[in-house]
């Protein structure tokens, strides 16, 4: 296993992303079917709430809200289960390139990325419950243990935009747990829920970097997504002046928030998870898992005392107290 990149990590990052680019054509494809679909909807539902609109306006409204609701449903539970699966596939590349610095040359990145998923979590429910209780446990942490007026080179007068920080670092949290996937995957151990366990305890020890670059993500985020608004929104504003309807308009303006917030997740969300995921890898290297941070979380978080426990099931008669490894030989 080749030593771990040390340039910046925003470098890093963008050169990952550069060398990953068939999951970033496979991530503009299924947003980009997504939203031909989700303009289809708006199209259906639209009419009708048009074609009620001067006869029963209830049923018209109804028909609207369907119209805009209805694929941003979609979107959430298609996020979760089918384009999840393509991010678990690229954080499993983008780990095995960051950590060794090649690919198999015979193998193609998606189906490559979907085996080392396949090979570590074995069905798609336990990648789901990974996750799940490595997101609950790292939000637990950061309420109890992250200090937010430390971040700040202000006085105790600060308690306001504390508070307003905090809020940004509690949603800023996105990409951390996946972050920490990536350092289970990289393990590559059997019991991939004593590997998430560790993973957790060395960001513990060592969140201060992941956490401002967390937040830098999140702020990046919101820029770009306004950009994207922005330069979108120039045609949709010209289709408004052309169609005075106040339906049309918006609808117009639902489909152009929702086309922006596609183009961020399809093209921003996988350098995001590149430059998060390369902060932690470099933040924990040479760290020790820690025995007593292994205590504090399992007195603080619910999720983390589920993940021990299917840590012990796991491997029955074998101790499943952290090992003093070092994270160095990632």
């Amino acid at each position: 296993m080749t030593e771990p990149n040390k340039t910046a990590p925003f470098k890093t990052a963008f050169g990952l992303l550069t060398r990953t680019t068939p999951f970033l054509l496979l991530n503009i494809a299924v947003y980009g079917g997504f939203f031909l679909a989700a303009v289809v909807w708006l199209a259906i539902f639209g009419s009708i709430a048009y074609f009620f609109s001067s006869r029963l306006e209830v049923v018209a409204y109804i028909f609207f809200i369907i119209a805009v609701a209805g694929p941003s449903g979609v979107l959430y539970y298609g996020r979760k289960y089918v384009l999840y699966l393509v991010k678990g596939a690229h954080i499993a590349v983008l780990t095995k390139l960051f950590t060794e610095g090649t690919l198999p040359d015979n193998k193609k990145q998606v189906s490559y990325g979907r085996e080392i998923v396949q090979n570590n979590f074995k069905d798609v429910s336990i990648l789901f419950g990974v996750d799940r209780l490595i997101d609950g446990t790292v939000k637990r942490f950061t309420r109890k243990f992250v200090r937010i007026v430390d971040f700040l080179p202000l006085g105790g007068g600060a308690t306001s935009i504390a508070k307003w920080i905090a809020k940004i670092v509690n949603q800023s949290l996105t990409y951390v747990d996946e972050a920490i996937l990536s350092y289970a995957i990289c393990k590559d151990e059997k019991n991939i829920w004593n590997s998430a366990r560790h993973g957790i305890i060395l960001y513990a020890q060592s969140y201060k970097p992941v956490l401002m670059t967390a937040v830098k993500v999140w702020v990046l985020g919101k820029v770009f997504f306004v950009a994207s608004v922005v330069t979108i929104g120039i045609p949709g504003i010209l289709l408004m002046l052309v169609f005075d309807a106040v339906w049309f308009q918006l609808l117009a303006l639902a489909a152009t928030l929702l086309l922006a917030s596609l183009f961020t997740r399809a093209v921003f969300e996988p350098f995001a998870l590149a430059y998060t995921l390369v902060t932690y890898h470099q933040a924990i290297e040479g760290v020790e898992v820690n025995k007593e941070w292994d205590e504090r979380l399992q007195n603080i978080s619910e999720e983390f005392r589920k993940l021990v426990s299917k840590a012990k099931d796991f491997t029955t008669g074998a101790s499943s107290e952290p090992s003093t490894d070092s994270a160095k030989p990632l």
